[in-house]
C-alpha cells in the first residue's frame, strides 16, 4: 500500500474515532441526565447526525480496504489481467457515480442553507448540516476510488496483482 493510502487511512480511522467519542459522551450525558429528570435534546438529535456523519464517513476507509461486499465471481473467471481490467472499468463508473452524487448532493445542500431548512426535531437544526457531512464523505469515497484505481493500473501494468 502505498504511503498516502496509509496517511488517508489513518486520518479516517482518527476522525472516525473522534466522532464516535462525541457520540458516545452525548449519549453517556443523556442517560445520565435522564436518570436526574433533565431533559438533554442533544442526545438523541446530535447522536443521529453524528451517526450519519459517521456511516458516511467510514466509508472512504471501507472502500480503500476493500472491506465491502463485492460481486467478483466475473473477475475472477477472468484471466489475471482481464480481472483487473474488469475492476479498473468498475472503479471507472464508480467515479462518475460518485461525481454525480456529490454534484446533486452539494446542490442540495446549498439550497437547504440558503433556504434555511431546519430539521423537524426540538433542536431544529438546519438539515444542510447532516447534508454537507455525506457531501464531504462522498468526497473521501472518491478520493479512495482514485487510490484504488491507480493501485490497479500499476497492477495492470505490471501484470502483478494489486497489493
Amino acid at each position: 500500500m502505498t504511503s498516502p493510502a496509509k496517511r488517508f487511512e489513518r486520518a479516517a480511522l482518527a476522525l472516525s474515532s473522534i466522532l464516535l467519542a462525541v457520540l458516545f459522551a452525548l449519549l453517556l450525558t443523556d442517560v445520565v441526565l435522564r436518570a436526574l429528570r433533565i431533559e438533554f435534546f442533544w442526545g438523541s438529535e446530535g447522536g443521529g447526525v453524528l451517526m450519519a456523519w459517521i456511516i458516511v464517513l467510514a466509508l472512504p476507509m471501507v472502500t480503500r480496504t476493500r472491506s465491502h461486499i463485492a460481486t467478483d465471481f466475473i473477475a475472477a473467471l477472468l484471466p489475471p489481467r482481464g480481472g483487473i481490467a474488469l475492476r479498473i472499468a468498475g472503479h471507472v463508473l464508480m467515479l462518475a457515480y460518485l461525481g454525480t452524487l456529490v454534484w446533486l448532493c452539494a446542490d442540495l445542500a446549498e439550497r437547504n442553507f440558503l433556504g434555511g431548512v431546519r430539521s423537524q426535531g426540538i433542536l431544529r437544526l438546519p438539515v444542510a448540516y447532516v447534508q454537507f457531512g455525506i457531501v464531504a464523505g462522498l468526497v473521501l469515497v472518491m478520493v479512495s476510488q482514485v487510490l484504488l484505481l491507480v493501485e490497479d493500473a500499476r497492477a495492470l501494468v505490471t501484470r502483478g496483482a494489486p497489493s
